[in-house]
């Protein structure tokens, strides 16, 4: 590619012939990225008018909507995915917006559970990591609670996160049985845990 081209790397050249359904070439030059974006372009516009997911001979029938979407969004196409990050400590809630944005997420936060309740009956969010203690036990549970009541009414795809500094088996035994997807302990390490789940789902 030219100089005066913008510069991407080869996993984004992968990604954008794999949403185009179009077999890599073996030269990449500027016409061949522009081709497979006119392909992406016209996809997405009979997408949007036909509200299907976009499909041809080449498309792997296991390619879901749901894998399509995250795709594009990776590639800087469609709509963003979203996360809500609760936490009565700023620092982690900062530390979490600045994680999820640099991986391609629009991301809310929240420091109780009012605030937090609000954001969730107004949005529809990929994921929400919440601390159990926000900012005790009993209100964190009354969130777990209200969030999956809100996921299950609206049949969302939401997967529920909830992080805790607590050793307590019990706590995590409660969590999974109210509705909880994850329960990750907040010890050496969570961050990573977390974007591998993130990243896995």
């Amino acid at each position: 590619m030219s100089d005066e081209s913008v510069q991407i790397g080869k996993d984004t050249i992968d990604l954008i012939y794999k949403i185009a359904g179009e077999k890599r070439p073996e030269n990449i030059s500027d016409e061949t990225i522009r081709l497979a974006l006119c392909v992406i372009e016209k996809k997405l516009n009979d997408a949007e008018s036909l509200d299907i997911i976009p499909g041809g001979a080449n498309t792997d029938e296991t390619y879901t909507e749901e894998q399509w979407k995250k795709d594009l969004a990776a590639a800087g196409f469609g709509e963003k995915r979203k996360i809500l990050a609760v936490d009565d400590i700023g620092v982690v809630t900062y530390q979490l917006k600045v994680l999820f944005q640099k991986m391609g997420f629009e991301v809310d936060t929240a420091k109780d559970i009012f605030a937090a309740a609000k954001l969730i009956r107004k949005n529809v969010y990929d994921f929400i990591i919440m601390d159990l203690f926000v900012s005790t036990e009993r209100e964190g549970f009354l969130l777990l609670d209200e969030t999956k009541k809100v996921v299950l009414q609206n049949n969302l795809k939401t997967k529920i996160i909830v992080i805790s500094a607590s050793t307590k088996g019990e706590h995590k035994v409660k969590c999974l049985n109210r509705g909880a997807n994850m329960f990750l302990q907040k010890d050496s390490g969570w961050q990573d845990e977390l974007v591998k789940y993130i990243s896995a789902n």
